[in-house]
């Protein structure tokens, strides 16, 4: 149940903070430069991908973004 009321509340703030309907494209991003962007997330914020307690390699970040992409 915490899950489904945490992305609730996730999609509430959204839309409070009217950025529910933000578009990578909108801002002219590929979908194919989705591993650059994982690869410049780890370069310029490495220390937050160490600290996080689940290690995740670039090409998991980068299918969190190809998922995220419209």
């Amino acid at each position: 149940m915490l899950h489904s009321q945490i992305v609730t509340a996730l999609v509430e703030l959204q839309e409070a903070c009217g950025v529910a309907d933000l578009k990578m494209s909108d801002y002219g991003i590929q979908k194919e430069e989705c591993m650059t962007l994982a690869e410049n997330a780890r370069a310029t914020m490495g220390g937050l991908f160490m600290s996080d307690p689940v290690q995740m390699t670039d090409e998991e970040c980068a299918a969190i973004y190809e998922k995220s992409w419209r």
